[in-house]
């Protein structure tokens, strides 16, 4: 199984961001202890308590001390046995990647990072509310090598305002010349309740065009490919097999529990999500109550589940395994996958069946047509 921890404040609100968030730290302490009781109330969700990858996302988890973060992990470990070889990411800013902080990082047992990048031109940077500057990606990096840290991963964003193509290939040029093993490249999109939401709908931004995106996502993959990365996932780029082994999990429809406001869980045969407000977070187990909704599955949603995230990756579907499971689909899914065949969206070879990076362009067209 996998544990997601959900640190829900940040310093400041990136224009795009539609992740659950606050802008203030005021309630570290007291999220902190309700976190570790929500631990001691769900620590049999998943019905074991092996834990192969352990990931701190947010929000922003760079924004707790070393020894706020050692109070979570420290009860994490008292509940869960995690395996020595675990994966253990944590998400972080640029303009935390200072000494002490790496250092105390790697102690906690870190031995992933997940950097925000997003983009390495300042003036972009400071039109959507990043804190950092290309110059702190740049040297923050080398001081996390310095420290030990071999597995580290960056984002980039496309399509963020003012972004032309001349631009997103000097950031790729750029990210290339860190000599990171994972790069994951989002495309923007405007999310429910962000600020660039509130400028489109006042007029003050107006999104790329699909086709825009779609040019400068076959850019950034051929770039990538050149470069030597190995194109797993629709977002996702690894080198030396460097990839996601948690993200991974998701995509594969390992189980999971996920920890903090907003944070979802999978236990193989339902799924729940905690209420997105801290406060009301906080306030429900000071009185040993976690305020979640859950939703239980029925075949037809885990085949859709299925395909979704099983799509999303170079490994793609085996025939075999689909049919094994989800029989009542198969000729359904034979059927419609015949003309995304057709139209070189998807691809069958020796019983395996996988999208083209064409086909993940228009995954969401091709996903609707598949579910049922």
């Amino acid at each position: 199984m996998g544990i997601y921890v959900h640190i829900p404040f940040c310093r400041s609100k990136c224009i795009y961001c539609g992740f659950y968030s606050v802008a203030s730290e005021r309630l570290k302490k007291e999220f902190i202890e309700a976190l570790c009781v929500e631990m001691d109330l769900r620590k049999d969700y998943t019905g074991t308590r092996h834990a192969d990858t352990l990931y701190f996302g947010g929000g922003t988890p760079s924004c707790l001390s070393l020894p706020e973060l050692c109070r979570v992990t420290d009860k994490l470990e008292s509940i869960y046995c995690i395996v020595p070889e675990a994966e253990r990411t944590i998400e972080v800013n640029p303009e935390d990647l200072e000494a002490e902080k790496l250092n105390g990082w790697k102690k906690l047992g870190f031995n992933r990072l997940s950097i925000g990048v997003q983009s390495f031109q300042d003036d972009l940077l400071k039109n959507i509310h990043r804190r950092h500057t290309s110059r702190q990606v740049m040297e923050g990096i080398e001081r996390a090598k310095k420290q030990g840290f071999d597995n580290i991963s960056i984002d980039l964003i496309i399509g963020l305002p003012g972004q032309s193509m001349e631009i997103l290939q000097e950031d790729l040029t750029q990210a290339l010349r860190l000599d990171v093993d994972h790069i994951s490249v989002y495309m923007l999109s405007v999310d429910a309740g962000s600020v660039l939401e509130k400028q489109y709908h006042k007029g003050l931004f107006c999104p790329p065009s699909e086709d825009e995106l779609a040019e400068k996502y076959e850019m950034a993959v051929q770039v990538l490919k050149d470069a030597g990365y190995e194109h797993y996932e629709i977002s996702n780029f690894a080198r030396k097999q460097r990839y996601s082994v948690h993200n991974t999990s998701y995509w594969q429809q390992k189980a999971y529990v996920g920890f903090g406001p907003a944070a979802h869980s999978y236990n193989l045969t339902s799924r729940q999500w905690n209420i997105s407000h801290l406060k009301s977070y906080i306030d429900g187990l000071n009185n040993g109550i976690l305020n979640f909704e859950r939703e239980e599955l029925s075949d037809v949603d885990m085949y859709n589940e299925y395909v979704m995230t099983n799509f999303r990756t170079m490994w793609g579907i085996k025939g075999e395994d689909l049919r094994e499971r989800y029989g009542f689909a198969w000729e359904h899914f034979v059927s419609c996958l015949a003309g995304c065949i057709e139209n070189g969206w998807a691809v069958e070879k020796q019983g395996i069946y996988t999208l083209t990076e064409t086909g993940w362009l228009v995954s969401d067209r091709i996903f609707g047509e598949l579910f049922l």
